[in-house]
C-alpha cells in the first residue's frame, strides 16, 4: 500500500491544477486583447504538461515504452489568421479552450476530492 506521504498524485495534481490556472490566465489575457492591434494570441499545450507532470516509468522490460515528449510546458504564439490590425485572437477558438480548459480544472478538483474522500474512509473505517 502506498502511504498518503509516498503517493505521486498529490503534487502531480498540484502541477496541473496550477498550470490550468496559468492557461486560464493566457485564454483570459487573449481574449481581453482581442481587439488591441498587432496583439498576438498565446496559448500552452495541455498534453505536453501532462505527460510531463504524470511521467510514465517503465519498470519492467515487458512494458510498452513510454512516450517521450521532451517539450516543456511553455507559452508559444498562435498561428491563427490575422486580421487587418495585424491581432490574430479568433474568439470561437479562445472560447472553445476557455470551456475545455474550464472542464480539465473540474475535473482535476474531482479526482482530488474523491482521493481525498477515499482516503478520509480508509483512515476513519479501517480501525474498525
Amino acid at each position: 500500500m502506498i502511504l498518503p506521504s509516498q503517493d505521486p498524485t498529490f503534487p502531480a495534481i498540484e502541477d496541473l491544477l496550477s498550470w490550468t490556472s496559468k492557461r486560464q490566465q493566457a485564454l483570459g489575457s487573449n481574449v481581453a486583447n482581442m481587439d488591441t492591434p498587432g496583439y498576438r494570441a498565446k496559448d500552452y499545450n495541455f498534453e505536453s504538461e501532462l505527460s510531463n507532470t504524470l511521467a510514465l516509468a517503465k519498470t519492467s522490460d515487458k512494458h510498452i515504452n513510454p512516450i517521450t515528449d521532451g517539450a516543456d510546458a511553455r507559452m508559444y504564439e498562435l498561428e491563427t489568421p490575422e486580421k487587418p490590425n495585424g491581432n490574430n485572437v479568433d474568439m470561437d477558438r479562445e472560447l472553445t479552450e476557455i470551456t475545455k480548459n474550464g472542464v480539465q480544472y473540474l475535473t482535476l478538483v474531482q479526482y482530488l476530492n474523491q482521493k481525498i474522500r477515499t482516503l478520509r474512509s480508509a483512515i476513519t473505517d479501517g480501525g474498525r
